[in-house]
């Protein structure tokens, strides 16, 4: 064996070991959740309202779950409408100067800290109302969902060869059925993505949600313009207090999220099927 081969055997060795070693904390994170958490979760726990912090009642985290999809949905309503139609933009008019700062802002809101969204939702949709709402909790997760979406649907429609698009002008129809339904055919596995990215993304955030929701424990949706709790800030506020049975509720809550989070990828693998070019 000579040396060439010595080395690119040895290098692959060190690849694949560096490999599995970065899998090990994600997989060590996922064991020490469900491990803690599962045996505290049940069909009641889904349902029921928080316990008090003494006494012998279970409880659950209903109204945190429901409120995770009320935020969830507000979010991918607002901000996923946006994000895709300005990721569409900046594929199609990246020669432009709009797109260009455009894709810069965006890349800047990857990185911007969030608890800051929060605080830009609650000064115009909290304060002025003196209430904690649902919709600023929406309003905020929106915001940042937007880079996320808007940034991988511009991928996902830049990857359609030049050819398909000619193709799909060439049938005479308008750019919104060109783009909508024939190209988003095509690109719909980015697209899927892309949503699930920020789907996963607004699933789990807790800054945001500080200044914009309250967090109501004992109340399950009263309106958009009410107060409403959410897993992740459950989790937070539960998980900081000094109450076995709130703990206990804190790690149940982490493994119902964090199967929500893995679920929503799993059957987005099935069901999507990759668009062979």
């Amino acid at each position: 064996m000579n040396k060439r081969k010595i080395i690119e055997k040895l290098m692959l060795g060190v690849i694949s070991t560096l490999a599995v070693i970065s899998a090990i904390p994600i997989f060590a994170i996922m064991f020490n959740v469900y491990a803690e958490g599962l045996k505290h979760v049940n069909l009641s726990f889904l349902i029921d309202l928080p316990p008090p912090p003494v006494g012998d009642r279970v409880g659950g985290i209903g109204p945190a779950l429901v409120g995770t999809f009320t935020l969830v949905s507000l979010a991918m309503v607002i901000g996923g409408a946006i994000g895709f139609f300005t990721g569409l933009y900046l594929s199609e008019f990246s020669h432009t100067k709009l797109s260009q700062y455009t894709q810069m802002f965006l890349q800047i809101m990857v990185e911007f800290p969030t608890i800051i969204i929060g605080l830009f939702a609650y000064t115009i949709l909290v304060a002025p109302i003196k209430r904690f709402n649902a919709l600023a909790g929406g309003f905020a997760l929106s915001i940042v969902i937007i880079p996320y979406i808007a940034l991988n649907v511009r991928e996902a429609y830049k990857s359609i060869p030049y050819t398909l698009k000619e193709a799909a002008f060439s049938l005479g129809v308008s750019a919104p059925v060109a783009y909508l339904r024939i190209l988003l055919s095509t690109a719909r596995r980015g697209v899927l993505t892309a949503l699930l990215i920020g789907m996963a993304k607004v699933a789990g955030e807790t800054a945001p949600l500080l200044f914009t929701i309250l967090g109501t424990t004992f109340t399950y949706f009263g309106g958009l313009d009410q107060p409403i709790n959410a897993i992740p800030l459950l989790i937070y506020n539960f998980a900081l207090s000094p109450y076995e049975r709130w703990h206990q509720v804190a790690w149940g809550a982490a493994a119902v999220l964090l199967t929500i989070i893995l679920l929503i990828f799993i059957v987005s693998r099935l069901i999507v099927k990759e668009v062979k070019l």
